[in-house]
């Protein structure tokens, strides 16, 4: 397998730039109208809107037009006050928004046409937003977590790993400053403070611990000249490397938990996520997995001799005080198929994973009398499978109502096309439930069973997929050899799986520092 196969789009990456439309689409007539920005836009948008009405008028429900009217001008409100509280809370933010947005419409495809005459050439890609820092000689050393979002919604599963780990080393000692770099923080951080504990299982209070948001670029950061640097994706890494010039530390850290360059197609995009792996970096690799895929497939630093042992890989942990099974619970209700599904996240194979389910219920394996299947995710409509079964979505719970709601499902399936086994899995298959989920690369069918008989590898096809899903409903009133599979060949808890490499991270610390 080659490493340079197409992928779909980032995740995150896609969702960090529909964020930012979104947010531009809110205060772009407004900046317009009031400060004169891009007058032209500003009418163009003006007659669109106008002809719209006017095609409105001509309809054939005229009583509806005063309440189509009246929607329209809460629309216009809600917009200008969206408008003027981003204004005021941080004017430089906005404007910089603003001109990256049209930066960025000025580099589409579209633009790089004959006719379009002449286009201006930035000075820099547009993928990477440098954070603005100011870098000061004298201050006390403090390791920089560079996260795209610390806002609650966002905590998901990989930013709470960079944050358990990291939380580790703060309660050694490390003074640590976390950094949001694509979104403002909430306006509280004590639910921050409050989640690190929850997380981490450390109860007692860790002092040397901040929050910093970079998300308004006229605003430096300030970082001290002996600080360090960690990246959490291959974008903040990109930020680093113009950094860290600025800093007496020649190396960085490098949390890396997914390969991430295959989740875009070939692109400069690609190019960029690739090229971190080359830096100088001291890498933290989560899983044997991920770390075996990347030496296999010589990725950057990886085809150099000895630079895999030089790293350090932790296993992803399934905390069984929190993910175990209560099969009590269970008989008094239908079974349930829980489908982690996430069309915005194309690795994680949602249409494959739907049509997959459809085919398994035109095989009679999931009754609308004896199942009951559900969306978990994403935000997704109700979906008819066909047979009388629908598939309904659930509301994405917290971080302590996510266990409740595994441990009611008899059969999983979530997909994700990467080396990593992904956390849904495994959390599912600690509840009891049998989990069909998709082999690639080194991830074969013989390590995921070895870490767990309640997960059933299949190859990323519909028909494979639908024969597991099958599989998995023959199993579900297979209790005791369920319940066996809820032990996982993996760190029964985060302590076990971070305690063997946090004096290795101390010592990469204090050689950071030059110590």
């Amino acid at each position: 397998m080659s490493v340079e196969v197409s992928r779909p789009a980032s995740e995150d990456g896609e969702r960090r730039d529909a964020e930012i439309d979104v947010r531009i689409a809110e205060v772009r007539r407004e900046l317009a109208e009031l400060f004169a920005l891009r007058r032209e836009e500003a009418i163009a948008s003006s007659r669109l809107k106008w002809s719209t009405e006017s095609q409105i008028d001509d309809g054939k429900d005229p009583d509806s037009q005063p309440l189509q009217r009246r929607s329209q001008l809460r629309r216009w409100l809600h917009t200008g006050r969206l408008a003027l509280r981003h204004l005021l809370r941080s004017p430089a933010s906005v404007f910089a928004d603003v001109e990256r947005f049209f930066a960025r419409r000025q580099h589409q495809h579209g633009q790089w046409t004959a006719a379009a005459g002449r286009v201006a050439v930035e000075d820099r890609l547009q993928y990477v937003w440098p954070l603005n820092v100011e870098v000061r000689p004298g201050l006390a050393p403090t390791l920089n977590v560079l996260l795209p979002s610390l806002r609650k919604q966002d905590l998901t599963g990989g930013p709470n790993t960079a944050l358990n780990l990291t939380f580790r080393l703060a309660a050694r000692g490390v003074p640590v400053r976390y950094i949001a770099t694509d979104q403002e923080l909430d306006a509280d951080d004590n639910y921050l403070r409050a989640h690190l504990r929850s997380v981490s299982g450390m109860d007692a209070p860790v002092e040397n611990v901040e929050f910093r948001s970079g998300r308004d670029r006229g605003r430096p950061l300030v970082l001290g000249s002996d600080d360090v640097l960690c990246g959490t994706a291959w974008w903040t890494v990109q930020m680093i490397k113009e950094i860290q010039p600025q800093l007496h530390s020649r190396r960085f850290f490098y949390l890396i938990q997914d390969y991430e360059p295959a989740m875009y197609a070939w692109s400069t995009r690609q190019a960029l996520a690739l090229e971190t792996y080359s830096l100088d970096y001291y890498g933290i690799i989560c899983g044997r997995l991920l770390a075996d895929f990347l030496a296999k497939e010589h990725v950057g630093r990886f085809a150099e001799p000895g630079f895999s042992d030089q790293c350090v890989t932790f296993e992803p942990a399934v905390d069984p005080r929190r993910f175990f099974p209560r099969f009590e619970e269970q008989a008094a209700r239908k079974k349930r198929l829980l489908f982690y599904a996430r069309p915005q996240a194309p690795r994680n194979l949602f249409e494959m994973g739907l049509v997959a389910l459809k085919l398994a219920v035109a095989q009679g394996a999931f009754s609308p009398t004896e199942w009951e299947i559900d969306f978990i995710g994403g935000d997704l409509p109700a979906a008819d499978l066909g047979r009388g079964v629908v598939i309904k979505p659930i509301a994405w719970c917290d971080y302590d109502a996510y266990p409740r709601l595994l441990q009611t499902a008899d059969v999983g399936l979530s997909l994700m096309l990467s080396p990593h086994t992904s956390y849904p899995p495994l959390e599912m298959a600690a509840c009891g439930a049998t989990v069909v989920t998709n082999t690639f690369a080194v991830k074969t069918a013989e390590r995921l069973r070895r870490i767990s008989p309640n997960l059933l590898p299949v190859e990323p096809r519909v028909e494979d997929i639908a024969a597991g899903l099958c599989a998995a409903a023959a199993r579900a009133d297979q209790l005791p050899e369920r319940f066996a599979g809820t032990v996982l060949d993996v760190p029964q808890g985060w302590n076990a799986a971070f305690d063997p490499v946090v004096p290795r991270l101390l010592e990469m610390w204090n050689a950071c520092r030059g110590r």
